[in-house]
C-alpha cells in the first residue's frame, strides 16, 4: 500500500487540564518537500475515514509509538484542521508538555494510496497522523532540510506524473533512501511517500545523550613487576643509612708437626670490619585539591604504584650492574658458554662455592635456548623449564638469564651467598599543603648492595658461542 505522509501545524491546544489538541493537518495550495519533490494538495482529493476512531496518532510515524486518536476533521477552503486527544501515558503526557512549549507542534498526516500527477495529490485516503519537530511547509512544522536546488524544484512541476495509482515507490524515486523509511515501509508491508527528512547523525549528538561512550576502563601499558634477578639473591632487611660487618682473615692454620715434644707450629688470624652506604631512591608530587575533592582520592594510590614500579625497574637493573662490575674477570681459556660454564662450576666448586646464576649477554643467550638437543650439556637436559616471556631458563636449579646490558661476548656466573643486598621499608609521606591548596605526597626507599666475595663471582669475557665447534677430520 501507498502511503504520502504530509505536514501541518498545531493551531490550539486547550487549557492545561485538557488533553486536545487541534492541528492544521493539510494546508491547501502550499508547496511540500517530499522524497518525490514537491507536491500540492487541494481540497476535496482526500478520502475521509467513516469512523474517527480508525484513525491513530503516533510519535514521529512510529506505530510502536501511540500518542492518541483523533476527535474531529474539519475540511474548508484552506486546509483540513484535526483534533486529537493525547492519551494519558507518560509517552502523551511529554507530548503535551512538548506542544505547548512549543518543542514539538509539528503533525504529519499520513495518506494511504496516493496519486500524484505534475505535483499535485490527485487522490488519497487519511489514515492517521504524526507528531513531529520540523515544518514541510512555510506555515507548519518541517522534518526536511535538503530539499534540493530551485531548478530541480521547476524541473519537477513540468515532468510526467511521479507516482500513479498502484504503481510501486522505491528509493530510486528519492534523493536519498532513508534507512527508518525502509524499515517503516517494510512494517506497513506496503511503500509511502514521505516528506523530504533532514539528515539526524551521529555527530548531532554531540552531547552523548543518546549514544553513550563505551567505558573500557584503564588501558593496558605495559611494566616491570618483576625482579627475578633480585629475588634470586634474596632481599635483606636495611634499618639504617650505614651497614657495616666483619671479615675475619683466615691465617690460623694446622700444619704438619714431628712430636717429640717438638715446639708446634703457630700463628694467628686478624679480623677487621667493613662500612658501606645505603642509597635511596625518591619522588614526590603536590597534589591539587581539586583531584581529591571532585575527583577520585584513588589518585594517590595510583601514584604510589607507579612510583614502586619504577623502583623495582630500577633495582633490578642496578644489581645487576653492580655484580657485574664486582666480579672477579677470567681471562684466557673457553670461548665457548658451554665450557665457560663447565670452567666456572669447577673454580667455585674449589673454594667451596657453588653456581646459583648464570648471566649472559643476548646473542649468546639465544644461542643456548636454540641449542640442539645433541649439542645440550646434561645440566640443560631432563629437568630445565625454559621461561621465554622472562628471557631466563631454570636448569638444576641454576638460573639463566639474558641480560641487555652485558657487552657482547659477556658471561657472569656466581654464588648468591656472595651477594648482600638490603631494602628498607616505603616510607610514605602525606602533607596539607595549604597556602597552595594542595596535598604533598612523598615515596622513599633505600637499598644497600656489597659484594662480600668477588672470588664467587666470575667474569668470562670475548665468548663466541655456545658450543666448542666439532673437531675437523683430517684430510686422507
Amino acid at each position: 500500500m501507498n502511503k504520502l505522509n504530509l505536514y501541518g501545524q498545531l493551531l490550539a491546544s486547550e487549557d492545561q487540564d485538557s488533553r486536545e489538541l487541534t492541528y492544521q493537518l493539510l494546508p491547501y495550495g502550499e508547496d511540500g518537500f517530499t522524497n518525490l519533490g514537491k507536491v500540492k494538495a487541494s481540497q476535496g482529493a482526500l478520502d475521509f475515514p467513516e469512523d474517527l476512531a480508525e484513525l491513530q496518532l503516533n510519535l514521529e510515524h512510529d506505530y510502536k509509538k501511540p500518542l492518541g486518536r483523533f476527535t474531529a476533521l474539519t475540511d474548508d477552503e484552506n486546509g483540513i484542521k484535526a483534533t486529537v486527544r493525547i492519551a494519558e501515558t507518560s509517552r502523551g503526557n511529554d507530548a503535551l508538555l512538548e506542544a505547548r512549549q512549543g518543542l514539538r507542534t509539528g503533525i504529519s498526516i499520513e495518506i494511504d494510496s496516493p496519486v500524484i500527477k505534475a505535483g499535485q495529490i490527485i487522490s488519497g485516503r487519511i489514515s492517521g497522523a504524526g507528531l513531529v519537530v520540523k515544518p514541510a511547509f512555510s506555515n507548519a512544522q518541517l522534518i526536511a532540510e535538503d530539499f534540493g536546488t530551485e531548478q530541480d524544484s521547476k524541473n519537477m512541476e513540468n515532468e510526467t506524473p511521479l507516482v500513479e495509482q498502484g504503481a510501486p515507490l522505491t528509493a530510486a524515486h528519492s534523493d536519498k533512501a532513508e534507512l527508518g523509511q525502509i524499515t517503516f515501509d517494510a512494517m506497513r508491508n506496503g511503500t509511502s511517500l514521505q516528506a523530504a527528512l533532514a539528515d539526524q547523525l551521529a555527530t548531532d549528538d554531540a552531547g552523548k545523550v543518546y549514544i553513550k561512550d563505551q567505558e573500557v576502563g584503564e588501558l593496558f601499558e605495559n611494566r616491570k613487576t618483576e625482579r627475578p634477578f633480585v629475588n634470586k639473591v634474596g632481599v635483606k632487611n636495611l634499618t639504617s643509612l650505614v651497614l657495616t660487618g666483619t671479615r675475619k682473615n683466615r691465617t690460623f692454620a694446622v700444619a704438619d708437626w714431628a712430636g717429640n715434644k717438638v715446639e708446634l707450629p703457630t700463628g694467628k688470624f686478624t679480623t677487621e670490619r667493613e662500612y658501606w652506604n645505603s642509597k635511596a631512591k625518591a619522588v614526590a608530587v603536590d597534589i591539587g585539591m581539586e583531584l581529591l575533592e571532585f575527583g577520585d582520592a584513588d589518585v594517590i594510590a595510583d601514584l604510589y604504584e607507579q612510583a614502586v614500579d619504577s623502583y623495582i625497574e630500577q633495582t633490578e637493573d642496578e644489581l645487576k650492574a653492580a655484580v657485574v662490575a664486582g666480579a672477579t674477570s677470567v681471562t684466557g681459556g673457553a670461548t665457548n658458554v658451554i665450557d665457560v660454564v663447565s670452567k666456572a662450576a669447577e673454580t667455585l666448586n674449589a673454594i667451596g662455592g657453588r653456581m646459583d646464576f648464570v648471566l649472559l649477554s643476548p646473542e649468546l643467550y639465544s644461542k643456548i635456548v636454540n641449542l640442539k638437543t645433541a649439542d645440550a650439556p646434561y645440566w640443560l637436559s631432563g629437568q630445565s623449564t625454559v621461561d621465554i616471556a622472562g628471557q631466563r631458563v631454570t636448569a638444576s636449579g641454576i638460573v639463566i638469564a639474558s641480560d641487555v646490558d652485558l657487552p657482547a661476548g659477556t658471561v657472569v656466573i656466581g654464588d648468591v651467598r656472595a651477594i648482600d643486598y638490603r631494602e628498607s621499608k616505603e616510607f610514605r609521606y602525606r602533607a596539607i599543603d595549604l597556602p597552595k591548596g594542595g596535598v604533598d605526597i612523598s615515596l622513599i626507599k633505600f637499598n644497600a648492595t656489597k659484594i662480600t666475595d668477588a672470588g664467587s663471582i666470575l667474569k668470562f669475557s670475548s665468548v663466541t658461542d655456545a658450543v666448542a665447534p666439532a673437531p675437523v677430520e683430517p684430510a686422507a
